[in-house]
This record gives C-alpha cells, sequence and structure tokens, in this order.
C-alpha cells in the first residue's frame, strides 16, 4: 500500500507541488512538466506505469492518469474495446479508457479537491495512485492478452472480475 503518514513543508493551493513532495519521498522518477502537470513512473508487481497528474485550477480538478506500457494495435482494438467495457462495470472507482492515440490501457480517476486542505489532499492522491497501481496489476495480463490478440482473454478477464462472497 502507498499510504504512509507524510508531512508537506508547506500549504499550496496547487496539489501538483504536493504531489512533486510525496513521489520524492517515495524515491519515484518523476518530470515535472509544467507548473500544472507532473509525470511520475509508479512501480507495479509487473512494469512501471506511466502516471500523468494534471491540475486543472478552474475547476480545482486534478486529474490521474495511469498507463500500462501495452500498446494494443488496431487488430486488436475491438478486443481490447470489449475487454475494456468489461472491466469498467465492474469498478467501483475510475475507469479504464485506450490513451493517446487509441493505443495504451490507461485507468483514470480525476479528484475533486476544492476547499480540500493540501495534508487531506495527499492522503486522497495517495489513496488514488494505490487503487490505480492494484487495478492497473489486476488487469495487466488481460491486456497483454488483447494486445496479443489471445482468445485465452475471455477467460483470464473472467477471473479478473471475478468476485468473492462471504468468507471459507
Amino acid at each position: 500500500m502507498i499510504s504512509v503518514p507524510f508531512e508537506l513543508s508547506h500549504d499550496d493551493n496547487n496539489p501538483i507541488n504536493m504531489v512533486e513532495e510525496f513521489v520524492q519521498s517515495k524515491g519515484w522518477a518523476f518530470s515535472r512538466l509544467d507548473e500544472c502537470a507532473i509525470n511520475v513512473a509508479l512501480p507495479g508487481q509487473k512494469t512501471k506505469f506511466d502516471v500523468s497528474l494534471e491540475w486543472q485550477e478552474e475547476f480545482s480538478a486534478l486529474l490521474i492518469a495511469c498507463s500500462l506500457p501495452l500498446e494494443i494495435f488496431t487488430a486488436n482494438h475491438e478486443m481490447a474495446v470489449q475487454a475494456l467495457e468489461k472491466i469498467n462495470q465492474n469498478l467501483w472507482l475510475g475507469h479504464f479508457d485506450l490513451s493517446n492515440q487509441n493505443k495504451f490501457p490507461t485507468f483514470r480517476h480525476t479528484l475533486l479537491l476544492r476547499m480540500i486542505p493540501s495534508g487531506i489532499a495527499v492522503d486522497l492522491v495517495a489513496d488514488i495512485l494505490d487503487i490505480a497501481a492494484a487495478e492497473c496489476n489486476r488487469f495487466y495480463t488481460t491486456f497483454q492478452l488483447a494486445q496479443a490478440g489471445d482468445i485465452r482473454l475471455h477467460d483470464d478477464l473472467s477471473a479478473a472480475v471475478f468476485e468473492t462472497i462471504g468468507e471459507a
């Protein structure tokens, strides 16, 4: 789990500044694109995920997009779209789409941070990064199969979205 106690060095209206401090404290690779955007290499179980965070001040919204490094080619696009539809039906928070010219599976979520103190906002961002990594890890194999056009995708997807009820 990513969330750990973290103290901000200052209170700031721009959450990208606190995200940068948080990422530095984790030792993760990142690049600050501008005042309102940062890219982060988020460690996953099988690979690193490329996370883009973009602050939109007019809406007090922080867009978080976590991309898997699996390019879906045109021949397998329909299979990937069907997988996305089934996956998104089972997500409580965020959704997957194909980003970067309809090629890369990406988990997206937007946080509305109006009137949220920075100390709480950094916890919210950490939680969403944790959820993004968990969902990307959960469906990584599914998207690998979609990338390859492998018909075993449907079996893997059924197992990945299977929910248990009760305890054994």
